[in-house]
């Protein structure tokens, strides 16, 4: 009678569905909603490895890391030094990738192959990237070697010594490998515009200019913001390209983002708890841009 009720129960689309969905569920736990929860946990506990208890058993000091955190001049400027970081590479690489895009919109020879070449920063790796430009702009890497001893002689520009080249540097960087992305996306979505539209256009009479502005960037304006929005996100992220780079934040601070903050605040300093609490009111700071960044991409009910 059990066994049967089973079968019957099985049988039912809905259920079956739901037995599908288990392994998923399982591993989303697993990887996802656990760590998040205990992360959630170690922001409402004073938690230092060093002292020797177990997290599970540190005292609960309610909101006091998340106040201390709100009050910390360092967090502070490491969030304003990422945002600032952020509408700035981002601008950049938007502009760059669309440029990019409008010039590969028309036949030239070789096309597919510089097309493999443009996208080529995008997959090397971040540490990789790091390295190199750390290379290039040492103090007698190929930068001050080459390109600037005809101009400046024997005097070298110490790239990493001085906090606004440093982090001149880092954006460099960025903007090397992430614009690749911004072509990637603009590109597949410019060429995507219908053909007749751009015709009619021009049969009336509208300039190159015109065209882009009033026909190819509006039909594209979902896709501008699902790559602002990606690339925002990626580049609020950096860590690895400034860790190899400035030795995660230098000289000093100067390009101390807040990932780099935080993973000093965890991996360095040992204090999770506290290190717990900053992460938790950054990613309710991006969820809130998020949200707000999504709307126009809601769909309007008729």
């Amino acid at each position: 009678m059990v066994f049967k009720k089973i079968i019957d129960w099985l049988r039912q689309p809905k259920n079956f569905g739901k037995i599908l969905m288990m392994p998923s569920s399982f591993i989303l736990n697993l990887v996802l909603i656990i760590p998040f929860s205990i992360l959630i946990y170690l922001s409402f506990t004073n938690y230092i490895p060093a002292r020797g208890i177990e997290w599970w058993r540190s005292d609960i000091v309610g909101l006091t890391n998340f106040i201390k955190v709100i009050g910390d001049e360092r967090f502070l400027w490491a969030l304003l030094r990422t945002i600032i970081f952020v509408f700035t590479v981002v601008p950049i690489e938007f502009l760059l990738g669309l440029g990019i895009a409008l010039l590969f919109l028309g036949n030239f020879k070789g096309k597919k192959i510089f097309t493999s070449i443009i996208l080529y920063p995008m997959m090397v790796p971040w540490i990789t990237v790091g390295l190199a430009f750390h290379l290039l702009f040492l103090d007698f890497g190929p930068i001050n070697s080459i390109l600037l001893k005809p101009i400046f002689g024997e005097a070298t520009i110490s790239w990493f010594r001085d906090p606004l080249l440093a982090f001149l540097t880092v954006i460099l960087a960025d903007v090397w490998q992430w614009t690749p992305l911004m072509f990637l996306i603009l590109y597949s979505g410019l060429v995507a515009v219908p053909e007749r539209l751009i015709e009619a256009a021009k049969v009336l009479g509208a300039s190159e200019t015109q065209i882009l502005r009033r026909i190819r960037l509006p039909l594209i304006k979902p896709l501008i913001i699902v790559a602002l929005i990606i690339r925002s996100l990626e580049a609020f992220k950096v860590f690895d390209t400034i860790f190899i780079m400035t030795g995660a934040g230098g000289p000093g601070t100067a390009t101390e983002t807040i990932s780099c903050y935080i993973y000093k605040l965890s991996i360095q300093y040992s204090n999770l708890s506290y290190a717990s609490a900053a992460s938790l009111i950054i990613m309710i700071m991006i969820a809130l841009v998020t949200r707000v960044a999504i709307k126009p991409l809601a769909v309007k009910p008729e």
